[in-house]
């Protein structure tokens, strides 16, 4: 399924609003320019990283973009379709499923809904990978005929402030197979992931963007346009191009490059459809990504980055933590206790009655003078770096609600290990390095 060869095009269509007749309108304009056959069994690949109507109204890919796609889809050769998702932050895809609305995708046009940390896995083996040597994929993502990535167009500041195609990937793993090296390795984990999940199409909902705070809490900004391509690797390219975004520093992009995939610039690419990119960068000119250091996030907190600075680890997560608060509850930052923050390993010498200390790598540092309040992890979890921040310095992130603490510790985990009673002897949701003996790899790719 990789695609390295041949010209790459990329289509921007005109899509003013969310109705089903504008997005099915430019869905069908752009599948017919490219000319991509959809058949047999399809497996759609969205970005339901979170959706929660108060909360993370604007950062998921909306249910009316999909249902646009499988409207197009009625005349073409298809067997079977399935959702494939893995939300983020340790909640239940189930239930992001009814908080998108995609349970009327399910029930309007008889797709499966499938949540990745309930489904059947088959171990794959990569060739030429850097940081995997197998990964855990859903079987039916494996068995695919047709593989569509259906991204959410929105900055991302543990990826160097892009969430296209090759991002969306991370949530092709489960839990353990996802965190593993979501550090200074993340850009090569990326592509190692693309080598064994690679789309033939991506349709991607640009109607709405989200920019410049957390990639699940971020505000949104109308921008009326279906992006539509035929290879993920030209798809971003363009997509960086439209945030004014720098490929060369966006470095899964860089890496991919680097490995042989193509295109390798924005030369190299045909791009068509009816809404041309220079309207498009003018509107989204002066609109910030958010992509900074985390030291220069202004907070009554003192941050000391260490070595090594992990955009996707450590240094990332905590301030996409920040800018949640930003989005969403801007009033708590101020609350903040005046403390030193250290993320990574510093040599610096530094003494404080308490200061926070986070990962792995910030516990190693040898001149911490003062009581540490430890976050654990390499990197630690989204969910854990929102409850310990709430009980070590009693300020609050916007997740922290009933209805999302009981989806997060009660029916994630409980539907998680019902499903896995009644999987198949022998499978392992552990990565490859965490495992004590290989499972038996599938080498389709």
């Amino acid at each position: 399924m990789n695609k390295k060869q041949g010209s790459a095009k990329v289509c921007l269509l005109r899509c003013p609003d969310y109705s089903s007749e504008q997005v099915e309108k430019a869905i069908a304009k752009g599948l017919k320019i490219l000319n991509i056959p959809i058949r047999g069994k399809v497996v759609i690949k969205p970005n339901l990283v979170f959706a929660h109507a108060q909360k993370a109204p604007s950062a998921y890919t909306r249910p009316e973009v999909v249902a646009g796609l499988l409207e197009t889809m009625k005349e073409q050769d298809v067997k079977e379709v399935a959702i494939v998702e893995k939300s983020g932050v340790g909640v239940s895809t189930h239930v992001m499923f009814r908080r998108a609305g995609y349970r009327m995708l399910a029930e309007r046009y008889g797709v499966q809904l499938c949540p990745l940390e309930e489904e059947e896995k088959i171990r794959v083996a990569l060739n030429g990978s850097r940081v995997h040597k197998s990964l855990l994929l859903s079987k039916k993502m494996v068995e695919a005929d047709t593989l569509i990535f259906m991204p959410k167009l929105k900055s991302n500041v543990l990826a160097h402030g892009l969430t296209g195609a090759l991002k969306l990937n991370i949530g092709s793993l489960d839990d353990r197979e996802r965190m593993w090296h979501h550090d200074h390795l993340l850009d090569e984990k990326i592509v190692d992931i693309l080598s064994a999940a690679h789309p033939q199409l991506v349709v991607t909902d640009a109607v709405e963007i989200a920019l410049g705070g957390n990639q699940m809490t971020e505000h949104g900004y109308p921008l009326g346009l279906i992006m539509v391509a035929d290879n993920p690797l030209a798809h971003d390219l363009v997509a960086a191009k439209l945030l004014h975004l720098d490929p060369g520093q966006i470095g899964h992009l860089q890496a991919a490059i680097r490995r042989g995939y193509t295109p390798v610039s924005l030369d190299d690419i045909e791009i068509l459809g009816d809404y041309p990119l220079a309207e498009i960068t003018n509107k989204t000119a002066g609109l910030s990504t958010g992509m900074i250091r985390v030291e220069e996030f202004p907070s009554p907190l003192s941050i000391r980055s260490g070595t090594p600075y992990c955009t996707g680890g450590c240094h990332g997560i905590f301030l996409d933590w920040l800018y949640m608060l930003n989005d969403r509850a801007p009033q708590r930052l101020s609350r903040f206790p005046a403390m030193p923050v250290i993320i990574g390993r510093t040599e610096e010498e530094i003494t404080a009655p308490r200061m926070l200390v986070i990962g792995d790598c910030a516990a190693q540092s040898p001149h911490l003078h003062g009581k540490q309040l430890r976050i654990e992890g390499c990197p630690p979890t989204h969910r854990d770096l929102i409850l310990q921040m709430a009980f070590k310095t009693r300020v609050f992130a916007p997740f922290i609600r009933a209805d999302m603490v009981w989806d997060s510790y009660a029916v994630y985990p409980w539907r998680k290990w019902l499903k896995r009673k009644n999987r198949k002897v022998g499978q392992s949701d552990e990565p490859e390095g965490l495992r004590r003996n290989d499972d038996k790899v599938n080498s389709r790719f």
